[in-house]
């Protein structure tokens, strides 16, 4: 008869216990699959209160003035171009660093018109491109 050494041994008829980790991560896919799936959906449901600002005071007398009228026309600081040749005006307007670009849609002018303005100016160079919005009344 030999000495046991204590440990396991292949002719040991003990059961060998073993963690089968395979319902663990079917769990835990099915959980990430579920976590991508709502992330989303939850997002879109924040509540978010946005600073509140002040209106400017005064507009830059050197920026390039966009406007659209209700009529759909396109004015560059107050002279009538037409939409195609408004980005070939405003190339050199672009060469000036830091030149702004407001754009004054009327509210009854379709947005694809007011989008088209500023695509130009966009393509023509002019980087800082703002909207120009009548301020909320404050309520007291």
């Amino acid at each position: 008869m030999g000495m046991a050494s204590g440990g396991w041994s292949e002719d040991d008829d003990s059961a060998l216990s073993e963690i089968n980790i395979t319902p663990l991560v079917d769990v835990a896919m099915v959980l990430l699959i579920i976590f991508m799936i709502t992330a989303p959906m939850m997002v879109q449901g924040v509540d978010v209160r946005l600073p509140e600002t002040r209106p400017m005071s005064r507009l830059p007398p050197n920026a390039v003035y966009l406007t659209v009228t209700a009529e759909g026309e396109v004015l560059l600081n107050d002279v009538t171009v037409s939409l195609d040749d408004l980005e070939e005006r405003l190339v050199p307007f672009a060469s000036v660093p830091g030149q702004a670009a407001y754009v004054r849609g009327d509210k009854d002018v379709p947005h694809g018109t007011v989008v088209r303005v500023m695509e130009a100016a966009r393509l023509a160079g002019l980087t800082n491109i703002a909207i120009i919005t009548t301020p909320v009344p404050e309520r007291n």
